[in-house]
């Protein structure tokens, strides 16, 4: 029998396979950064219980799980819509609610499909994927919402999704248990509350900076989410010699020049020792790459998007407890934003993040466990 033993909040506790083996997750596909925090809670929980089994169900690429997880089961399925995009930085509101509409409500079929499948499973996490919640309760099991926003919230300003804001604040609120995590949007009673979650980085910053053939120039990384965005200002870039520019979530990978590398989004370099090795981050407003640069404690240029409510969020998240600024759409297309890097460059640096939240949630999970399982066996 393996035995794994997790520390948290001044207490140790020990944990069998032979009670916690099986864990369902239903992430939503918008985006890269719910898939990204719960990938962070699964490392976390993997590295305390090794044999805990992750059955992993959402659309975003198989290939991200597999990047970090030493196992799951991945089950190809639309949990969620999110906000449908025209690009990087544009949603498309009517595209989102003729789809939301295909989806919402929930037909029992779907349910009782799903159901199935997480039969052996102890709980459900979900990252703002209602469906999750639905499924959980026709299995009988806890279900855990993970967030900092739900899509209620996002939804209720434009008024083609409020019957879809009303509907998913109901599922919403039947989650078992709530755990929301910063930057937060908007806090609820009774949930626990932890820092922002990021996956960790594995190499330092001058071993990635060597791969990059980045040499003794400054490394600034530009990443708009793992959607591709072109950027027509190379000549631009090309003279800025003292810098050396990595362009994430390209078709194409390759280098451009001397000092401009664009890499694919399926790249032998992981995600989070991009941004270790960074003098300079410039990307949206998405929590994913911000948490991971506030592990780092990286200086951050990041593109503010008006139509988008956690934009605020995350940029007053910045000025508050990291080290950067905001930009607009505008001035990043254009390429004003070349002209600010040396003032950014100036600004304190901030210490890396002594906590990830990820292992708060992995123990407290841990924990509820326990407690769940001895109320059980007490019952029987």
């Amino acid at each position: 029998m393996f035995i794994a033993t997790s520390t948290g909040q001044g207490i140790t506790h020990t944990v069998t396979t032979d009670t916690l083996k099986e864990i369902a997750c239903f992430i939503s596909p918008h985006g890269f950064g719910h898939a990204t925090r719960t990938i962070a809670i699964l490392e976390a929980l993997q590295k305390r219980i090794s044999r805990l089994h992750p059955h992993i169900f959402t659309t975003v690429p198989q290939s991200l799980f597999s990047e970090t997880l030493d196992h799951f089961t991945y089950h190809p399925v639309q949990t969620d819509i999110g906000l449908e995009q025209k690009s990087a930085m544009e949603i498309d509101i009517d595209a989102t609610a003729i789809n939301l509409g295909n989806l919402i409500p929930f037909s029992d079929s779907l349910i009782t499909k799903l159901a199935s499948l997480c039969s052996t499973c102890s709980v459900i996490l979900c990252d703002i994927a209602p469906l999750g919640v639905a499924v959980a309760r026709e299995v009988g099991i806890p279900s855990i919402l993970v967030e900092n926003f739900t899509w209620d919230w996002i939804y209720k300003p434009h008024p083609e999704l409020i019957f879809f804001a009303e509907q998913l604040q109901q599922e919403f609120n039947r989650a078992t248990y709530r755990i929301q995590t910063e930057p937060l949007c908007q806090h609820k009673p009774h949930s626990l509350l932890c820092g922002p979650i990021f996956r960790n980085f594995r190499k330092d910053k001058k071993t990635v900076q060597k791969e990059l053939g980045a040499a003794s120039r400054k490394v600034v990384v530009i990443t708009t989410g793992g959607i591709n965005q072109e950027l027509p200002i190379w000549d631009e870039m090309s003279r800025m010699s003292d810098f050396f520019f990595v362009i994430l979530g390209q078709q194409q990978g390759g280098k451009v020049g001397e000092n401009i590398l664009l890499l694919e989004r399926q790249t032998p370099f992981y995600h989070p020792d991009l941004i270790n090795c960074a003098d300079l981050v410039i990307c949206k407003a998405g929590y994913s790459t911000i948490a991971e640069c506030f592990q780092a404690g990286v200086r951050i240029m990041t593109i503010g998007r008006e139509d988008f409510a956690e934009s605020k969020i995350l940029i007053d998240f910045i000025q508050k407890h990291m080290s950067g600024i905001s930009i607009r759409q505008s001035d990043f297309f254009s390429g004003e934003w070349l002209q600010r890097i040396s003032e950014v460059l100036t600004l304190p640096q901030v210490s890396p993040a002594g906590e990830n939240g990820a292992d708060r949630v992995a123990s407290w999970m841990i924990d509820l466990h326990k407690i769940l399982s001895k109320t059980t066996h007490q019952h029987r």
